[in-house]
């Protein structure tokens, strides 16, 4: 086996584990936002998980590189902004209108974006392969948004409506940041990206929760719940700290395209915990939805089948 091989099945695997735990925030989020506004719950969140991984790296000797340029401060700020300050305001923002599991749904157009970011910034070609991987990734989303929701609406000036655009454009800040992460992992080691750009969306979230909520600090400390403090403590430990880490370490063995077809496994991951945990409906859909998630990601990783390459 060549280590190009066992980068790209490491790199992937790597992939496949940070999306299965993120498609646990979903949920997670809904309980933050039950005792802080979007601003601020995302604050609290990054700002816990940048000491966490400035801790974390101290005691596994991990050296954080001080970026020497100003294309890698501006590359880092891209990211901070895209992956951090504009995407989880957005995506927060728009749970409070729609369902956890239908947002999770609307995240897959992300695999989508990036395949077709990969090619015009990277250059990065596309197999016909992939395509079918992604389409069956693509019906299984759809079935599942169709299956969960009993909001679907198409008034434009309806609260879901707004739900669904602020997640949509979530959806498109991800493909940016992962296709930027992708260009600076060649500049950087994937730990000083973790740690800088998050720290870099922290201060935009902190300063954005301040200029756009009321009451900043009075409501860190009400609407508290024992709930919304252990999945406070969830997203920013297990969900940020440690998934940003190998997440980023994953964009720097393997291409965006290899990796795209890995973030379909959230939506059935959010699914299942809305089943499991907030008491909805296991319905057929739901079933074959998730199968052909499934069935996507695997395709994706193949080399040939049905004799298309």
């Amino acid at each position: 086996m060549s280590i190009s091989k066992i980068q790209f099945s490491y790199g992937f695997l790597l992939a496949i584990i940070a999306n299965i735990l993120w498609g646990t925030t979903f949920l997670a989020s809904k309980y933050t936002l039950e005792a802080w506004e979007p601003f601020t719950a995302a604050s609290l969140r990054f700002g816990l998980a940048t000491v966490v991984i400035f801790i974390a790296f101290k005691i596994l000797k991990q050296k954080i590189e001080v970026p020497l340029t100003g294309s890698q401060w501006l590359g880092l700020i891209w990211i901070g902004t895209s992956a951090f300050g504009i995407l989880y305001p957005m995506q927060l923002t728009g749970l409070k209108y729609i369902s956890s599991s239908l947002s999770a749904a609307i995240m897959l157009t992300s695999p989508l974006a990036v395949l077709f970011l990969g090619r015009i910034f990277l250059k990065e070609k596309l197999s016909k392969l992939k395509y079918i991987a992604l389409s069956f990734g693509i019906i299984g989303g759809t079935i599942l948004i169709f299956s969960t929701s009993s909001q679907i609406s198409f008034d434009f000036n309806s609260d879901f409506f707004m739900g669904a655009i602020l997640t949509l454009a979530s959806s498109l800040s991800l493909a940016v940041s992962i296709i930027i992460t992708r260009i600076q992992s060649k500049k950087l080691p994937s730990s000083s990206i973790t740690f800088w750009s998050m720290a870099i969306g922290f201060a935009q979230l902190s300063i954005a929760a301040f200029m756009f909520e009321e009451n900043v600090l009075g409501t860190i400390y009400q609407n508290v719940s024992l709930i919304s403090l252990m999945s406070l403590l969830f997203l920013a430990i297990v969900c940020s700290a440690f998934c940003f880490f190998i997440w980023n370490y994953a964009l720097s063995k393997a291409s965006p395209q290899e990796v795209a077809s890995s973030m379909h496994i959230k939506t059935p991951v959010a699914v299942l915990l809305g089943v499991v945990i907030a008491n909805e409906d296991l319905t057929f859909p739901i079933i074959v939805g998730t199968c052909l998630v499934m069935y996507g990601v695997w395709l994706s990783q193949q080399k040939k089948m049905w004799g298309i390459e």
